[in-house]
C-alpha cells in the first residue's frame, strides 16, 4: 500500500481528501492542530483505513523534517505529498500588516517548498513520486481585498510548475490544484450560520453552476492527480470551481 501525506488534513479539503484516499492509500495526516489531525486519524482507523497523525507548523524547517522523519518511520516511504495547508486573511493592502502579510507567504508558498525539500530526496531515489499544491483560481486572476492570498497562490502555481520541470527526469509528477468558492471552515471565517446563509447565496450566484462547491469535489481532482490516471500531466492547474473562472 502506499503512503500519502496531507498538510491542512484536519478540516475542509484536506480533511476530505484524506477521507478520499484512505480507501486505497495509507494517509498521514498533519495539521498544526494535533488534536483535530488526531481524531481525525481515529477515525478513518475505526474505519479499517491505515492513517497516522502529527503536529507541525509548515513554516518551520525544523517542525517539517521532524515530522517528515517519523512518518518514514511510522508509515514507510512516502509515495504522494498534498501540500494543502493554508490561512486566508482578507484585508486591503493599505490596512494589511506586515506580519499579516509574512504569514500569508509563509504559510502558502514556504510550506510547500519545505515539505517538497523535505519529501523530494526519497522520491528521486525511488525515481518516483507525486507532489500536489493546493492553489487556488486566484493563482491566475487578482483578488481586491486578497492581494496576500493571490500573491501567495500564483506563486505556488509557478513553485509548482518549477517542480514539474525540475523533476520530471527523476519520474515525479507536480501539479496543482485550483478550487474555486468550496464551503469550507476557511471559507466560513468564523460567521455563524445565520451570518453565513445570506452570503452563501449571494456567492453562489457569482457562480455559472450557481452553489458553491464541496470539499469532496475538489478531493476527488486530488484524487485524479495522484492515481495513474493523470500519468502523463505535469505541470498543470486544473480549477474546480464552477467555470468561475476559465483560462
Amino acid at each position: 500500500m502506499k503512503t500519502v501525506l496531507i498538510t491542512g488534513g484536519a478540516s475542509g479539503i484536506g480533511l476530505a481528501t484524506a477521507r478520499r484516499l484512505a480507501r486505497t492509500m495509507r494517509v498521514v495526516i498533519v495539521d498544526r492542530d494535533g488534536a483535530r489531525a488526531n481524531e481525525a486519524a481515529r477515525a478513518l482507523n475505526a474505519e479499517g483505513a491505515s492513517a497516522f497523525a502529527y503536529a507541525a507548523d509548515v513554516t518551520k524547517s525544523d517542525e517539517v523534517a521532524a515530522m517528515m522523519a517519523q512518518a518514514a518511520r511510522d508509515a514507510g516511504p512516502i509515495h504522494a505529498i498534498f501540500c494543502n495547508a493554508g490561512v486566508s486573511i482578507k484585508q486591503p493592502v493599505h490596512k494589511m500588516s506586515e506580519a499579516d502579510w509574512d504569514i500569508m507567504i509563509k504559510t502558502h508558498v514556504k510550506g510547500v517548498f519545505l515539505c517538497a525539500k523535505a519529501v523530494l530526496p526519497q522520491m528521486c531515489e525511488r525515481r518516483d513520486g507525486v507532489i500536489v499544491s493546493t492553489g487556488s483560481d486566484y493563482s491566475v486572476c487578482g483578488k481586491a481585498d486578497g492581494a496576500a492570498y493571490a500573491a501567495a497562490k500564483t506563486a505556488i502555481y509557478s513553485l509548482t510548475k518549477s517542480l514539474a520541470l525540475e523533476f520530471a527526469p527523476y519520474g515525479i509528477r507536480c501539479n496543482s490544484v485550483g478550487p474555486g468558492p468550496i464551503e469550507t471552515p476557511m471559507l466560513l471565517a468564523g460567521r455563524t450560520e445565520e451570518e453565513w446563509a445570506p452570503l452563501r447565496a449571494a456567492r453562489a450566484e457569482r457562480v455559472p453552476m450557481g452553489r458553491l462547491g464541496r470539499p469532496e469535489e475538489v478531493a476527488a481532482v486530488v484524487d485524479f492527480l495522484i492515481s495513474d490516471r493523470s500519468s502523463y500531466i505535469t505541470g498543470q492547474i486544473i480549477h474546480p470551481n464552477g467555470a468561475q473562472i476559465s483560462w
